[in-house]
């Protein structure tokens, strides 16, 4: 279930990979500008190095920025898949063990999770606190401030930074495995 994951990590790279390439070889030859159509063509360009680096930094913290909310997206919807998977035993099971007489038939599906009930990852978050060990549900509050600053702006945690996107994928398998 992981696979997601593993996914938006490699796309990650070859984006980082694409983006490098594209700064060597403009550095190197100023009609890579108007090849790649940059953003700066037209612009009155007053230290050309300069310009090519500080814009190539900024586009590499965007393509960052989405491989997180990607990494995070998929994060999300494998967990929902693994409650919902959990869930639709614990309904199949609860309804093949106990007779429909029983007081409680037709309430077993209110005491199970469901992807209604995980419309977040602040949800995700409270749900899976005594799901896993302490010191994986401090990392992954953490990576929810992160991803919360990031789609909601930098107004929001401004002080929360994670290691790299590769500590934070470990982290999520991490969690993946232990629930």
């Amino acid at each position: 279930m992981a696979e997601k994951l593993d996914i938006a990590v490699a796309n990650y790279k070859v984006f980082k990979a694409i983006a490098w390439k594209a700064q060597t070889l403009t550095l190197q030859n100023k009609k890579y500008i108007s090849e790649f159509n940059l953003p700066i063509l037209g612009k009155k360009i007053t230290d050309y190095k300069n310009d090519i680096k500080t814009y190539f930094d900024s586009l590499n913290d965007i393509v960052l920025e989405n491989a997180y909310l990607e990494l995070f997206a998929s994060f999300e919807a494998t967990v929902v898949e693994k409650i919902k998977l959990a869930s639709g035993e614990i309904v199949k099971v609860s309804k093949e063990k106990y007779d429909s007489a029983l007081p409680f038939v037709g309430y077993e599906e209110r005491f199970v999770k469901n992807e209604n009930d995980l419309g977040s990852l602040n949800k995700i978050l409270d749900l899976l606190e005594n799901k896993i060990s302490t010191e994986l549900h401090t990392e992954l509050k953490t990576i929810v401030k992160y991803r919360d600053k990031l789609a909601h702006g930098k107004r929001f945690h401004n002080e929360v930074i994670l290691d790299s996107i590769e500590d934070t994928h470990s982290v999520m398998i991490k969690i993946l495995n232990e629930i």
